[in-house]
């Protein structure tokens, strides 16, 4: 049986598509799946689901959810009960977050050791996971719009590992479309501007690589009253001089490091 929350929580049993269709089966699957086989406590579930409306009569209801969430999952998926709470048990793997996580951390072991073509590829594959947004269409509940908000931030850093990997290739011609929507998309996220900055140098356009720069500078300085990080002004510098670092050698020299990004509360926690 495979659980998948990369995209709308989807249940798979055998290649056929099991249907939970019980908005409240559903987020309580999805709150039992973010645990990550750790114990749900009972009172956080009836709070997520139901708040402080059923009082007394929580663990009633609470019980007859997951009855009925066992009978729609049928008996090879085991939610074990234990004095504090809930437990949903399934394989290494089932779970395509799980799965995810995984990829990512066994493809920045292999660039890190060398194999940096490996490495690119483990991430790419656990990119080609997510099917939408994380927990797409229950993500109101806070418990899990957090858990959708990590998980939406270990893709963007998956995303920009994979993309560093690419640069290693030599394959910064293919990647300026790419860059340049994501920096379109996500014009705080400096990582991804220094990226196309040097994809854009390295395939020659270096007038567009300093105005790539130009209008991150402009959208920060204008609208939040930031400069840019010390990494990226390095980098327009670097790219001013044509510094010889900037050429392919197999490493990436001027990396923009991860500048907190305004609006991310994971991001903003470190950042106190």
């Amino acid at each position: 049986m495979q659980f998948g929350i990369l995209g709308a929580l989807e249940v798979v049993s055998e290649g056929q598509r099991l249907p939970v269709r019980s908005a409240k089966q559903r987020t309580l699957l999805a709150l039992l799946l973010c645990h990550r086989g750790r114990v749900a406590r009972s009172e956080a579930l009836i709070d997520a689901l139901w708040g402080e409306e059923v009082a007394d009569a929580g663990q009633r209801r609470l019980r007859l959810q997951l009855f009925r969430l066992r009978r729609a999952l049928g008996p090879k998926a085991e939610i074990v009960h234990d004095s504090a709470g809930y437990l949903l048990r399934v394989p290494p793997g089932a779970v395509d977050a799980w799965r995810f996580e995984e990829l990512v951390q066994e493809g920045r072991q292999a660039v890190k050791a060398g194999a940096v073509a490996r490495g690119g590829e483990l991430l790419r594959t656990a990119l080609g996971l997510w099917r939408g947004p994380a927990l797409s269409g229950l993500d109101d509940l806070p418990l899990l719009h957090h858990q959708a908000t990590r998980l939406e931030e270990e893709r963007l850093a998956a995303l920009a590992d994979r993309v560093d990997a690419d640069l290693r290739l030599h394959r910064h011609a293919d990647l300026v479309g790419e860059l340049t929507a994501l920096v379109r998309e996500h014009p705080l996220r400096e990582r991804f501007r220094g990226q196309l900055m040097l994809a854009l140098y390295r395939a020659g356009r270096q007038a567009e690589a300093l105005a790539v720069y130009r209008d991150g500078r402009h959208i920060l300085t204008s609208d939040l009253g930031l400069e840019p990080s010390p990494e990226l002004r390095r980098l327009e510098t670097a790219i001013l001089t044509s510094d010889a670092s900037l050429t392919i050698t197999g490493t990436v020299h001027h990396r923009v490091s991860r500048r907190p990004v305004l609006g991310c509360p994971h991001c903003a926690r470190r950042h106190r």
